[in-house]
């Protein structure tokens, strides 16, 4: 059964048909791997069916990017290094004393370094 070219009746279609301008890819970006990273990309891409360089631009574009902590996110981190346990023990007291304004600052005080500790978990979970 012959195919003939809907635009020029009596001509016939040859070859495969042309790509649709938006469906081609027209830059072209290389990664260098040492081989155990190679192998780790392929082992990754394999498990998943998928081609190395499909991975990759599944995970250029559907991996979110984390800001770096500000140099006051990082001395906080530090100093709630040094005072962990004392803030432990002083939000214990409050809830065993029942010190209601007490204990709405610590929670308050609470919230932020949970979010500060939130944004450390998911900046090192992303470069995993």
């Amino acid at each position: 059964m012959r195919k003939y070219n809907s635009d020029a009746p009596g001509v016939k279609l040859r070859g495969r048909p042309k790509k649709e301008s938006s469906d081609k890819r027209g830059r072209k970006v290389s990664v260098n791997f040492t081989e155990d990273e190679k192998r780790d990309v392929k082992a990754k891409a394999s498990a998943a069916g998928i081609s190395i360089a499909e991975l990759l631009r599944i995970s250029a574009f559907r991996l979110s990017i984390v800001e770096r902590l500000t140099d006051f996110e990082r001395e906080a981190i530090q100093e709630l290094m040094y005072q962990g346990k004392n803030l432990n023990d002083q939000v214990k007291a409050c809830q065993a004393n029942a010190w209601p304004s007490t204990k709405r600052k610590a929670e308050a005080c609470l919230d932020g370094i949970l979010a500060i500790l939130g944004k450390l978990k998911t900046q090192n979970s992303t470069l995993l």
